[in-house]
């Protein structure tokens, strides 16, 4: 067997293979797509992916600050601007003594310094549950929450919930998920070069 060895031919060969298989476009919903399909090698998660009617007006640039669920989301998404509160020593603290998760009390904290940011929860379904409590008591008003948590429990239940939102969100209605899902999904738009045109 010959392997392709070269990383450039890797990767546009990878991504050629999907958007056979899925039957994509060259638009950035299907890029957002293809991207989270070779980030996780999994075609039918992908295939769960939806916007919301206004995503397009949650588009963002390297400008913006984007809070993240966990860090390995943070280091996984291509911006210096990109902010995860799970360790810091008040968040553990209060987990402790509240008996809650440290990424439900982590994404208040980021409400309250950040609460215009975009939101990336990538693995914990409890981040994610706290965000839309946050908008739903108008506490915070993201610019965007891109919605993949992975897991058995609350984790599509939660992503039903961003369905009800008013603001520009992309999520998949599926247990599958996770944390490369969601750093992929911001890089597709943080390196698509129509995002700094507009869209029309």
């Amino acid at each position: 067997m010959v392997y392709i060895l070269n990383p450039e031919e890797i990767y546009s060969k990878s991504f050629g293979i999907i958007k056979n298989i899925m039957g994509l476009d060259d638009s950035l919903k299907s890029k957002i797509i293809m991207r989270a399909a070779h980030a996780t090698g999994d075609i039918d998660a992908a295939r769960s992916i939806i916007f919301s009617e206004n995503f397009e007006d949650g588009l963002f640039d390297q400008n913006y600050n984007i809070v993240t669920d966990i860090n390995m989301v943070k280091y996984g998404i291509g911006s210096n601007k990109t902010y995860c509160h799970i360790n810091d020593d008040d968040v553990i603290e209060s987990s402790k003594s509240m008996h809650i998760s440290r990424s439900y009390i982590a994404i208040k904290k980021a409400c309250r310094e950040m609460p215009e940011a975009v939101y990336v929860i990538g693995d914990a379904p409890t981040a994610l549950i706290s965000i839309i409590e946050e908008i739903n008591n108008k506490k915070c008003n993201p610019h965007m929450v891109i919605g993949v948590p992975v897991g058995f429990v609350s984790a599509l239940e939660s992503k039903q919930l961003l369905l009800k939102v008013k603001i520009p969100f992309i999520t998949n209605l599926s247990i599958k998920g996770g944390s490369a899902m969601g750093a992929a999904i911001a890089n597709a738009i943080l390196s698509d070069k129509n995002v700094h045109r507009g869209y029309t």
